[in-house]
């Protein structure tokens, strides 16, 4: 019986491990994933093409400089700047990403046309 368990203790353990690899996690020491973080954080307001205008005031992000727009994201992560009023929703999806991660994303939309 005590091998029955174990064996089953490590087969889930091992699909976990194996499920968890394929998932991008911010803050993880990763080479920055532009797409998926974008995906994970921005999509949902901006759309998968960064079309998207999601609320009153806001512009259509594809295609911005991407110096220019991550310095704008650093602002609103840092929480210096509240353009449109969208300030506090910028910072929430913006506080967990690292500026390597801000850059990928900025590069990302700066490639969306």
């Amino acid at each position: 019986m005590k091998k029955v368990l174990l064996s089953m203790l490590v087969a889930s353990v091992t699909l976990m491990a194996s499920d968890a690899a394929s998932v991008y996690k911010t803050g993880v020491l990763l080479p920055p994933d532009g797409p998926v973080i974008y995906k994970k954080q921005c999509a949902v307001c901006h759309g998968e093409n960064g079309k998207r205008i999601a609320f009153k005031g806001s512009i259509e992000i594809a295609g911005m400089d991407a110096d220019k727009l991550a310095k704008e994201l650093k602002d609103y992560r840092y929480g210096s700047i509240n353009k449109y009023g969208y300030g506090a929703q910028m910072k929430s999806a913006l506080v967990d990403l690292s500026w390597d991660e801000i850059d990928a994303v900025a590069k990302y939309v700066n490639g969306l046309k």
